[in-house]
């Protein structure tokens, strides 16, 4: 009885591990990522998405060519889906993002509408 209730955890903690093994790390986003959003407005379209961890939870913010900043609300990552918001000029935005290692693309939804973002990570 006890070798199996011993091989019962040994089971249950190793499909743990394989469930961590799966869900992508915060890791792979923290840092610095120069961004482009072409068909943004001026001053918008270029700059610097900036990510840390605090307490386990993603932090960040928009480093705009002005150094002017931008907190991100909402930041979550997920299954290589980086999905975030900001307030542009008292408009809302979203964007939801696939990291694929130094690289993201996405799309921002505006009131104007679907813009597509590629990003880069700054070294």
């Amino acid at each position: 009885m006890k070798k199996l209730i011993l091989i019962l955890f040994v089971f249950a903690l190793m499909a743990n591990f394989v469930n961590a093994a799966e869900r992508p790390a915060n890791s792979d986003v923290i840092g610095e990522w120069k961004y482009e959003v072409p068909n943004a407005p001026y001053g918008y379209n270029t700059g610097n998405l900036v990510f840390e961890e605090l307490e386990g939870a993603l932090k960040g913010f928009v480093k705009l060519e002005d150094n002017n900043k931008i907190d991100l609300k909402d930041i979550t990552y997920e299954e290589g889906v980086l999905k975030f918001g900001l307030y542009v000029d008292y408009d809302y935005v979203t964007l939801k993002i696939n990291v694929e290692g130094e690289e993201m693309k996405g799309i921002v939804n505006s009131p104007e509408g679907e813009i597509p973002i590629t990003a880069k990570k700054v070294k």
